[in-house]
């Protein structure tokens, strides 16, 4: 019975992941252990497999629906270059090497082309899911394995339309009676000319979408019926997908097309949230249904060859990642991260597998090995991704690798700037606090690790380098030593904790301010060495508050002031971890002096005055004509009246008030 079978899954599966999650090992391997136990080849407590791979196949679709409403056009076009500089070469490279590696075994060259084919493409479920609970999506090589995954989906069509052309060049006979291998014989021959329908089909779909779907939930919001809405973002989700299958793309393409069409309109966030429920429960049905597929006798009996094939996708994949993004000015720290986030085999190579075993380009034995060898990829991908940084750090301190895993400062990044600004990180946050500081005329240099964003950024005169914040070389060649302040704007939390334990050790008076995602991270950061955290949940609470109480007219200096004081006492709050360094006191109070007319200060400006130099305290903010000024630059000149509010100790404020209103 299906809802049976339906509840001895999900059973199974929440018993195993929270036995995983007891013991620290991700959900997802969990999740692909439960599906052998279940399975036909474990304990065979499952008795209709088919249902199970449909909902397994339609949660796919539906997180790749949910990825692309996290997108938008205009993030996918930037992702072309990379696409074209590292995607291209991974999967053109992956199919040669396993080719050559394994035309002695199979027999037939076609046949060990197929192979590569099978073994070139990687997981999306797998790599979305690990990017998102790693918080990583932003990161470098999570931006990498992104784009590298959306090209190999867009070329699922030249692998299904090779199935045949192969099987004829092995000179063997395909299976008849197969829809998309008929299809594929019948109505494209040529795999150039499939490629440019598949193209086609896409552009098609983009375009259609982006003038219908729009302007279809705009209708159907106005009758303000949720379950109409719910049932309208559903069929514009499977409907693209079936309209791309039917082209020979894959359904979760076509998915993904659906969701990027939505994210260009304002109901996006909406569709985003109703589907969310549907991706989590069914997204983790397709992780068992993996793992049902692995035989645990046949990898008893080919256990030898089965690792054989395991180290060598691994190894392969991640090469034929790292040395593409290598060439195209990534670090090897991100390349390696990349390469080791797309080294397991994907969910439509299970696909391209059976049609393959159908067309007789595998044998039995050879669709059982490659069947247990990515089954094991794909468990031990969330493994190696949680491992590897901790083993490149340990390889950056030994003599042999230090020097190749440690990058290159920027050669033009040793300038003459002083009391100046080191931004890590061009993002969102990073570009807006550049603007500020470039209107204010604050010096300041960008570290990016985006070799198209530097190249870009350079062109238009922004004083922006390559290199990594986390690296003690590329910290001292941006002037670190004589710096004000170090933003740390990157959204990679472990790349975070590191850049700041470097900065605090090069130099144990610079300004160290980090943002970061969720308030649990900042004792850490703070015990690192950071001067301030801002948490970004935080400072959410704090806008809601500012929405909600703006309504009720409630004057917005008042607003403003109990916003300063929440985050004071907020913030002190959150500092329970204490920090003891050279030269900086560990206790920091706040006080506030008012700059009478006859100050011998007026019209004079911090940098003048040496202020920080000559009394240690710091100016935090400028209370003038009823307005607050933060962080006030060198170039500040003083004004009568001006309420100066000083952060330093007791001796620090005092030297500080003696100098401001003697």
């Amino acid at each position: 019975m299906f809802l049976t079978d339906l509840v001895i899954v999900f059973a199974v599966a929440a018993a195993v992941v929270f036995t995983f999650g007891r013991l620290r090992l991700p959900s997802v391997v969990g999740l692909l252990v439960a599906g052998v136990l279940v399975g036909p080849y474990g304990l065979s407590l499952v008795s209709d497999l088919h249902v199970v791979e449909v909902l397994a196949e339609i949660g796919v679709v539906v997180l790749l629906f949910t990825v692309g409403l996290e997108f938008s056009l205009s993030r996918l076009l930037g992702m072309l270059p990379t696409m074209a500089r590292i995607g291209a070469p991974q999967i053109g490279g992956t199919v040669i090497v396993v080719a050559a590696a394994t035309w002695w075994y199979l027999g037939t060259l076609p046949q060990a082309i197929f192979a590569g084919m099978l073994v070139a493409m990687s997981s999306t479920a797998i790599v979305l899911k690990l990017l998102a609970d790693r918080g990583e999506t932003a990161t470098p090589h999570g931006r990498i394995a992104v784009a590298v995954l959306l090209l190999q989906d867009l070329v699922v069509v030249a692998a299904m339309l090779a199935v045949p052309l192969l099987a004829r060049a092995a000179g063997i006979d395909p299976a008849s009676g197969d829809r998309p291998v008929a299809q594929a014989a019948g109505l494209v021959a040529n795999p150039v000319a499939a490629v440019a329908v598949g193209l086609a089909v896409v552009v098609a779909v983009l375009v259609v979408g982006r003038l219908v779907v729009p302007r279809l939930l705009h209708e159907v919001v106005r009758l303000r019926n949720r379950e109409l809405f719910l049932m309208t973002i559903v069929l514009a989700c499977l409907g693209t997908a079936a309209i791309t299958a039917q082209a020979g793309l894959s359904l979760a393409l076509g998915a993904f097309l659906a969701g990027l069409v939505l994210s260009e309109s304002e109901y996006g966030h909406q569709a985003f949230t109703e589907v969310l429920p549907f991706r989590d429960t069914l997204a983790s049905l397709f992780f068992v249904s993996v793992g049902m597929l692995l035989d645990i006798r046949f990898l008893a009996e080919h256990a030898l060859l089965v690792a054989v094939t395991v180290l060598g996708i691994l190894a392969g994949k991640m090469a034929m990642t790292a040395l593409p993004a290598l060439l195209a000015g990534y670090p090897p720290r991100t390349s390696l991260l990349a390469g080791a986030a797309l080294a397991q085999v994907g969910e439509f190579s299970f696909v391209l597998g059976s049609r393959g075993a159908d067309a007789g380009l595998l044998g039995r034995d050879d669709y059982q090995t490659f069947l247990a060898a990515a089954v094991i990829t794909m468990a031990a991908t969330p493994l190696l991704a949680a491992g590897l940084p901790g083993w490149l750090d340990r390889l950056s301190r030994t003599r042999l690798c230090g020097r190749w895993l440690t990058e290159r400062p920027p050669a033009t990044a040793e300038s003459s700037l002083t009391d100046h600004v080191i931004i890590a990180g061009f993002g969102l946050n990073g570009r807006r606090l550049a603007t500020a500081l470039a209107q204010f005329g604050v010096p300041h240099v960008v570290l990016e690790l985006n070799p198209e964003t530097v190249r870009r950024e350079r062109a238009r005169g922004l004083d922006i380098h390559y290199g990594d914040c986390t690296r003690a070389a590329v910290l001292e060649h941006a002037g670190l030593g004589r710096a004000r302040a170090l933003v740390l704007a990157i959204s990679d939390a472990a790349n975070t904790r590191r850049s700041v334990r470097a900065a605090r050790e090069l130099s144990p008076v610079v300004r160290v301010i980090v943002r970061s995602e969720y308030v649990s991270e900042v004792d850490e950061l703070r015990q690192l060495g950071a001067d301030e955290v801002i948490p970004a949940e935080f400072e959410t609470a704090l806008a809601l508050f500012d929405r909600v109480l703006s309504i009720y007219d409630v004057p917005g200096d008042t607003i403003e002031d109990l916003a300063d004081r929440l985050r004071l006492e907020n913030y002190g709050l959150l500092r329970t971890v204490p920090r003891v360094r050279r030269h900086e006191p560990t206790a920091a109070p706040l006080e506030a002096c008012r700059i009478p007319a006859a100050s011998p200060v007026v019209g004079r400006s911090i940098g003048d005055l040496h202020l920080r130099t000559a009394t240690g305290a710091t100016v935090v903010s400028v209370h003038r004509d009823g307005a607050s000024i933060p962080s006030p630059g060198p170039e500040f000149r003083f004004a009568p009246g001006d309420e100066v509010t000083l952060v330093g100790t007791p001796e620090q404020q005092a030297a500080a008030r003696g100098l401001l209103a003697p």
